[in-house]
């Protein structure tokens, strides 16, 4: 059984869908104008895309498939499109399974199958015979949004909600919170519940109590490379 923050933390989790549209491009323009491509019926039978966590891999092979019941899906004709993630954690099973869906996929026209993983194909601890098939279409490297991009693109999605995030509550936020899209996110929701409920302005010490609420673990700055200027977190 899920406890109060956990089932909040599915709440949030569903609240936007991914899509093409909310994925921050950043400097990945020529990877989504692919995955745009298959997702209208064009673009390459095989891509493979890789990065590091909080990238967007996900979010991506989502926009193409939204719902996959198994972790890697069995070859039906019937199904145009093919997502395969964390191809790097598959276990021989599965591993079975995709070499059986991409020779599969070659041979049927009109067929396309997207994996994604944390490394380039050559570096994958999979068979020989898998990796080289990874190999087969377009490979491209997911880049994750700089520190710049992050903080402009939060504020951002503030000012569309309404949301007024003060200066010292975004810098903090920048500084802190893990590197992806999706904890900030988390946590720009939370405080704006909190804002809600309490009948205040959005402040530093309510996104630090959103954080806390999250159970999110904060970056160490030292570790970053980055420079206090806030004080200690929580």
């Amino acid at each position: 059984m899920c406890d109060d923050t956990d089932q909040y933390l599915l709440k949030l989790e569903n609240q936007e869908t991914p899509t093409f549209e909310n994925f921050v491009v950043g400097v990945n323009g020529e990877a989504v104008s692919t995955l745009r491509k298959i997702a209208q019926g064009g673009g390459p039978t095989f891509v493979y895309l890789h990065g590091p966590k909080g990238s967007g891999l996900t979010h991506l092979l989502r926009c193409l498939v939204p719902h996959q019941r198994f972790r890697v899906p069995m070859f039906d004709p019937k199904v145009k499109i093919y997502v395969v993630d964390d191809v790097d954690e598959l276990d021989p099973g599965w591993t079975l399974q995709l070499l059986a869906l991409q020779n599969a996929v070659r041979c049927t026209p009109g067929m396309h199958l997207i994996c994604a993983g944390r490394v380039p194909p050559a570096q994958l601890p999979l068979p020989e015979v898998v990796r080289s098939r990874l190999g087969w279409g377009l490979c491209y490297t997911i880049h994750p949004l700089n520190d710049d991009e992050r903080i402009a693109e939060i504020d951002r999605r503030a000012c569309e909600r309404g949301i007024e995030l003060p200066l010292d509550a975004l810098q903090w936020m920048g500084q802190y919170l893990p590197r992806d899209m999706r904890s900030m996110i988390l946590v720009l929701d939370e405080a704006d519940r909190l804002a809600l409920m309490r009948q205040r302005k959005i402040t530093l010490p309510l996104v630090r109590e959103a954080t806390q609420n999250l159970s999110i673990e904060l970056l160490k700055p030292e570790e970053e490379g980055l420079f206090v200027v806030l004080g200690p977190p929580i």
